[in-house]
């Protein structure tokens, strides 16, 4: 990626007055070197981390500023997966400090996820693209987020209070500027927000982590950096009862459940990553990385529910529950506990030349993973255990499994890019790359070449066209290699996709304000898909058929400075996401064979709107606003038949505004009588109050599927009960830096 670079030169200061005597600066003053980015290069997009700390949302994780850009969606505010152009959570590519991220595998719900891995309070830069990104990244089909932390100069630090956590980071550097780093620590405890849902009774969330990112550069050609985190996620839920109302005017509903016993999660992922970078000349860059990381994860719960589901009668002279549709009680047992090692050694280079750069990477990674799994489900429904037999006691689903896994997965890269002069003013930048991956459970050698280009008619930046294509292969990961019985197959070949991007980017001036129009059309081939079925965060995967699809799309955004320093935006998304399950034909109830062919995917989301809005109240800039609206059309949701991927349902669209107001007691612009008063002490004091789910919408975020048997004239069948996500909440936060 190509740095601009200014040379400031400086001559002896003049004074406008010529009475004022001026001093004569003698001496050789040293080239100073700027480095800037465009905000986009092509399909990759450098964001602002200002607006991080002044989104408001339910989860308070960093992921909140990408479920607001193109092509990005997400149904669940306390979750902080994201699904990007039509693909699973589990195909987006995350890297901190260049050291890949790995999620846990048995988180189910989003209240049960806690922090996600990144802490929005250290990052320094973030690049994101949503496709066709280049071959130095990895081998995932949807996107790649590479995020970097901060490397201080300078003492400081900054610490947050609200009403769901708490968060603090120092930041410190020797007088040389030679050893520095940041170490940051979070605490979540989403009680007052978990404790609004339908499902009453005692929740106890502790969510914890601690993070650095150390620096040691002894001499000029050669520096260490070192990124360490650990974090613990404990969830204990006691439920109690729940009551939910769901259904049409016509055919109103009411769920009603009794619990007993509980539940209790716990994750513990550490991570420790050593590079070594070493500048052998003035253009050539080599870096050696080694990264280790250890997760446990454990999912305990004995859980006995009664239920009543009722159809109810509502007019003007009476209100009262009419016909039982179900009624019946289940009983719940898991005891599942997965560990998860991986180990990565990496090298990379880079050689800039006057025309380009050419980079290059090997890597080595090695996994180990162990799974053992014991859960069943029993059903008694009005009076009968489900499936029903005269002779037994039967479960309607059990799982019992203890597998290990462990593989050794090899890549590396080639990629050159260089800038082409055409004419006399026009600049053509393109960036060609090959990457191989041999993953040795399958035995398969990826071959996957990639190429981007990025037209500047006139040569002028502000005004870019870039358009990208290549293969993008993923490897099957543990959780590919399991069906929903749990056997596992170290066999499953990789996923393949070919995507074609084409967009546009301009930078223009409108009534004074700066402002950027993106637009991108894309269309990704797929094939050898392992379908899957997606429940809350939980992917059900079943390598047991194989299909193909593809994804077509357009996305939009305008953004605009409306203040200075804060930037807002507008983005559009709209979307055709598609499969074909290879052999999925069944028998009607005619006798006749049919083929179900293309249907939708789980994350197949026509249309999606997402508004970002910051700006200060009126004339007083020391009350600022941030509002954020999400807009998307329902997912399909699918049926719990086994076999069957075609039998789905839209939900409901998901809908949500949170906003926050916030008032500065002092920072660099607005400064106070009470500074003055603190002295340096402090640098910044901000008091925000939220409004989470400003319209108290009721979204939904999976069903929960209640079996009913034929008795009293009812017809048996299954009755998708809706889990509601969270109401409207007010949340309260005090932020300060020093």
């Amino acid at each position: 990626m190509p740095a601009l670079l200014l040379l400031l030169c400086c001559p002896a200061l003049r004074a406008a007055d010529k009475s004022v005597e001026v001093d004569t600066l003698e001496g050789k003053l040293e080239e100073v070197m700027v480095l800037g980015r465009e905000p986009r290069t092509g399909v990759v997009e450098r964001i602002d981390v200002r607006p991080l700390s002044k989104l408001s949302g339910a989860s308070s994780s960093f992921e909140n500023i990408l479920k607001v850009l193109p092509g990005v969606h997400s149904t669940n505010e306390l979750s902080s997966q994201y699904s990007v152009r039509g693909g699973s959570y589990d195909e987006n590519l995350v890297y901190v400090n260049g050291v890949e991220i790995y999620r846990p595998t048995l988180t189910r719900t989003g209240q049960q996820e806690g922090l996600s891995f990144i802490n929005p309070n250290l990052v320094s830069t973030i690049d994101f693209s949503t496709g066709g990104f280049g071959a130095e990244f990895g081998d995932k089909m949807s996107s790649v987020l590479n995020v970097s932390y901060r490397r201080p100069t300078s003492h400081g630090g900054s610490a947050e209070g609200n009403l769901l956590g708490a968060a603090a980071t120092c930041d410190f550097a020797s007088a040389n500027k030679k050893f520095g780093g940041v170490v940051g620590m979070r605490y979540k405890r989403a009680t007052y927000l978990l404790g609004t849902l339908d499902v009453k009774g005692e929740y106890n969330p502790s969510f914890s982590d601690v993070q650095t990112a150390l620096y040691f550069e002894p001499v000029r050609a050669l520096s260490f950096s070192l990124l360490g985190s650990y974090a613990l996620n404990r969830y204990s839920f006691t439920p109690t009862n729940r009551q939910t109302t769901f259904g049409t005017l016509d055919n109103p509903m009411n769920f009603t459940m009794y619990y007993e016993g509980g539940e209790s999660d716990l994750t513990q992922n550490l991570l420790g990553a050593l590079t070594v970078r070493y500048r052998a000349s003035d253009n050539v860059m080599l870096t050696l990385t080694g990264s280790a990381v250890a997760m446990q994860e454990q999912e305990r719960y004995d859980i006995l529910g009664e239920y009543w589901l009722k159809q109810t009668i509502t007019d003007a002279e009476v209100n009262h529950d009419a016909t039982d549709m179900g009624v019946g009680r289940s009983l719940n047992h898991a005891r599942n506990y997965t560990a998860t090692n991986v180990y990565v050694a990496e090298h990379g280079g880079s050689w800039h030349h006057s025309s380009g750069a050419l980079r290059w990477g090997l890597k080595v990674q090695r996994y180990h993973v162990s799974d053992e799994v014991s859960q069943w489900q029993q059903i008694d429904s009005a009076g009968y255990m489900m499936p029903r037999s005269e002779n037994e006691l039967g479960m309607m689903s059990s799982v019992h499994a203890d597998t290990f896994m462990s593989a050794r997965q090899y890549s590396g890269f080639l990629q050159e890019s260089y800038t082409l002069q055409l004419g006399n003013s026009h600049l053509l930048r393109i960036t060609p790359g090959l990457r191989l991956t041999y993953a040795s459970l399958s035995r398969e050698l990826l071959a996957a070449p990639r190429l981007q280009a990025i037209f500047y008619p006139n040569g002028e930046k502000d005004w870019q066209i870039f358009a990208s294509a290549g293969a993008y292969h993923q490897p099957a990961f543990f959780k590919e290699m399991k069906n929903p019985k749990m056997q596992l197959n170290t066999s499953v070949t990789a996923q393949r996709s070919w995507h074609f991007t084409l967009g546009t980017s301009a930078t223009f001036t409108g009534y004074g304000i700066p402002c950027r129009l993106t637009s991108e059309a894309y269309y990704k081939q797929l094939s050898n898909l392992v379908p899957y079925k997606q429940d809350n965060v939980v992917l059900l995967y079943d390598w047991q058929r194989r299909a193909d699809g593809f994804v077509w799309g357009v996305d939009a955004k305008l953004s605009a400075e409306l203040t200075k320093g804060a930037e807002s935006w507008l983005s559009l998304s709209l979307m055709q996401a598609r499969q074909d399950v290879r052999g999925d034909a069944y028998e009607s109830g005619a006798g006749q064979a049919v083929a179900p062919g293309y249907f939708p995917m789980p994350n197949d989301q026509r249309l999606n709107l997402s508004l970002m809005l910051q700006d200060q109240v009126l004339h007083y800039s020391q009350w600022r606003a941030c509002l954020v609206l999400n807009y998307g059309t329902g997912l399909p949701s699918f049926a719990p038949v086994d076999n069957r991927y075609d039998l789905t349902f839209r939900m409901p669209a998901y809908q949500r505004v949170d906003m926050g107001l916030s008032y500065v007691l002092f920072d660099s612009v607005a400064r106070s009588a009470l500074k003055q008063q603190l002295g340096s002490v402090l640098q910044s004091c901000i008091f925000t109050v939220e409004a989470l789910n400003l319209f108290n919408i009721r979204n939904i975020s999976s069903y929960l599927w209640v079996k009913t048997v034929q008795y009293a004239g009812q017809q048996s069948g299954m009755v998708a009960v809706p889990n509601y996500l969270t109401p409207f909440r007010i949340n309260v936060k005090v932020g300060v830096t020093f």
